[in-house]
């Protein structure tokens, strides 16, 4: 058992090695970051002439869009390639696997940027939402409320574990 243990270690500390657990430690990251919060609402009140404001609601990236599901798919796909890497145990196809995995993440997360969902689908249980828009219309006239979706972070860890991947991917090719 103790060789065991040091065989890994030492092939961990490999090129190939680091390679895999880089790659692995980004499929997780994704993995996390597909239940942050990629959209947020911002409700702004404007006020006596001062502005402020604060999130009131917020959006899981699996639950934003319906191709939201490809960013924990693809990032179990990632840790599990990875796992194969450092372990020195790769299949074929390792590199372009990664590559997939690395572009696939940095389409959805295009598209996740470019596709903002309107303020209606962040009426979920536990929001404040409704309850802020109901206010809205019992507002002086001098008063104002505006909501506004904002990108979160869960965008942000995707778009660098996409990064990631590619450059794993790249990079896996020399070692």
């Amino acid at each position: 058992m103790r060789g065991d243990a040091l065989l890994y270690l030492r092939l961990l500390r490999r090129a190939r090695g680091v390679l895999g657990v880089v790659s692995a430690t980004a499929g997780v990251a994704a993995l996390v970051a597909a239940y942050l919060p990629w959209y947020q609402v911002t409700a702004t009140v404007d006020m006596l002439g001062g502005e402020q404001s604060r999130p009131v609601a917020s959006l899981a990236g699996w639950q934003a869009h319906p191709w939201g599901w490809l960013v924990p798919a693809l990032a179990l796909v990632a840790v599990t390639i990875g796992i194969l890497l450092a372990l020195d145990r790769p299949v074929p196809f390792t590199r372009d696997v990664e590559l997939a995995a690395g572009l696939g993440l940095a389409a959805t997360v295009t598209a996740g940027g470019l596709l903002f969902p309107p303020v209606s689908r962040f009426d979920v249980a536990g929001s404040r939402l409704r309850e802020l828009a109901g206010l809205a219309d019992r507002l002086p006239a001098d008063v104002e409320l505006a909501f506004s979706v904002r990108a979160g972070a869960g965008l942000w860890v995707t778009l660098a574990a996409a990064t990631i991947l590619v450059v794993v991917a790249f990079g896996a090719r020399d070692a």
